[in-house]
């Protein structure tokens, strides 16, 4: 896309900005597209740029739509990824501890009632949905996001409840045991994977492989051509 195309489309979306107010990255990229017909890989660089130089903002200025490059950023600095992990990771480990040590003629038992709502329809599914989504507003808004997870809970828990008839038994304890190690070891997986992302080594590794790949099909040319 030349530098006329980008300032055209730039200039589009400022004025859906001022205009229309969209809230979300999603939302001004689908009305770009219906005054442009661009394509959203092109709308979605301009908006970059845009953002970069501080001409436009978009959601809260406390989510970050950059990826963390570390473990420490993500852990510590970024205030969205970080307040999730350490919120999932308290999740997990209360549903654990309730699941384990409350029985259910205790007085705490409201407690079991609350993480198992909780887990049974939405923390699973929302630590595989950051697995599948690791972007923000990239693909989905967090809306959608959140839709999807439970969606997506409401299968696991099927899923669970079918190996657990097949293989262990249909109790409490066995529940907790599966859901939270699935919601844990998922958590820890986009975790792994969004860092991944950030820091770009997906990336070069990838163009390592291919590049390696195009200099083994090379040297195939090569030697059918001697070969002739």
């Amino acid at each position: 896309m030349n530098s006329s195309k980008i300032s055209e489309t730039k200039k589009v979306i400022q004025k859906i900005m001022n205009e229309d107010k969209p809230k979300t990255v999603k939302q001004l990229i689908t009305k770009t597209i219906a005054v442009t017909g661009k394509e959203e890989r092109e709308i979605y660089l301009a908006i970059q740029e845009l953002e970069k130089d501080n001409i436009i903002k978009l959601g809260s200025q406390k989510i970050s739509r950059e990826l963390p490059k570390s473990v420490h950023e993500y852990l510590f600095r970024n205030k969205y990824f970080a307040v999730e992990f350490w919120t999932l990771l308290i999740l997990i480990s209360m549903f654990v501890l309730v699941g384990l040590l409350i029985q259910a003629d205790s007085f705490f038992s409201f407690l079991r009632i609350i993480f198992g709502i909780l887990f049974g329809l939405f923390i699973p599914g929302w630590t595989i949905t950051n697995l599948i989504f690791p972007k923000l507003y990239e693909n989905i808004d967090q809306l959608e996001r959140v839709l999807l997870a439970v969606g997506m809970n409401i299968g696991i828990i099927i899923f669970s409840g079918l190996i657990l008839d097949a293989i262990w038994l249909i109790d409490s304890l066995p529940f907790v045991i599966i859901i939270s190690g699935f919601s844990l070891f998922t958590h820890l997986s986009s975790v792994i994977f969004r860092i991944l992302l950030g820091s770009e080594i997906i990336k070069m590794r990838s163009r390592m492989f291919l590049s390696k790949l195009s200099e083994i099909n090379i040297f195939k040319k090569r030697v059918k051509n001697d070969e002739k």
